[in-house]
């Protein structure tokens, strides 16, 4: 974790020292972001029971707020990079039609996110991606491991994101679409039956920033 916040910091400070020919950009920004779940399935490890893999994951909205930072290469490519608080929500709903139980869980995490984006410049669109770290910061979670223990997260773990902008005047309307190259969680009790994430998390996410 410090490692991973030594190296990001040290990439961050040398774009900030990037020739001052360049126009460099700095900017506040916010958001909405909601999980992409809808493919979500459940994998039983014990007793075949395979009805509970009928599982709906709903994924509510979340917030983003941060600052981002933007230089110029060339006519048509900039480097841009960011720090932004994310929360989120996810309500999973299981039906059980054995005992015609249906049960909600819900969970909350916030993290922050700093992508490190390629910004390419076509007419009046911009097309960004890039790959992007998520430093885990605290939850709330109704899911259990086998154990009893609250589900855990890693501290860190790094994604990807592809999305595009659009500049007017000050202002940058952007829509990205996050991936994760790490599983979303561990296992977890449902109804006495242990159960598995199998899907990584995708967001996607809309916002506005003011560019300084």
């Amino acid at each position: 974790m410090k490692y991973s916040i030594a190296v990001l910091t040290f990439f961050l400070l040398a774009l900030c020292t990037a020739p001052a020919a360049a126009q460099i950009e700095i900017g506040l920004k916010a958001g909405v972001a909601t999980q992409s779940l809808q493919d979500e399935t459940f994998d039983l490890t014990n007793g075949g029971r395979q009805e509970l893999g009928d599982a709906i994951a709903e994924a509510e909205y979340g917030f983003q707020f941060g600052a981002m930072l933007r230089i110029p290469m060339s006519d048509r490519f900039d480097i841009q990079t960011e720090v932004t608080l994310n929360s989120a929500k996810t309500n999973f709903r299981f039906n059980d039609p054995d005992t015609n139980m249906e049960q909600v869980l819900s969970e909350r995490y916030n993290d922050i996110n700093v992508p490190v984006m390629g910004s390419w410049k076509i007419a009046f669109l911009r097309f960004n991606a890039g790959p992007v770290g998520h430093f885990f910061l605290n939850s709330t979670s109704d899911l259990r491991d086998p154990d009893g223990r609250e589900r855990t997260f890693d501290s860190f773990n790094l994604g990807y994101t592809l999305g595009g902008a659009v500049d007017i005047g000050p202002l940058t309307l952007d829509v990205r679409y996050d991936g994760n190259f790490s599983k979303y969680g561990d296992e977890f009790v449902i109804a006495g039956e242990t159960l598995e994430v199998d899907q990584a998390p995708k967001r996607w996410i809309g916002s506005v920033a003011y560019r300084f």
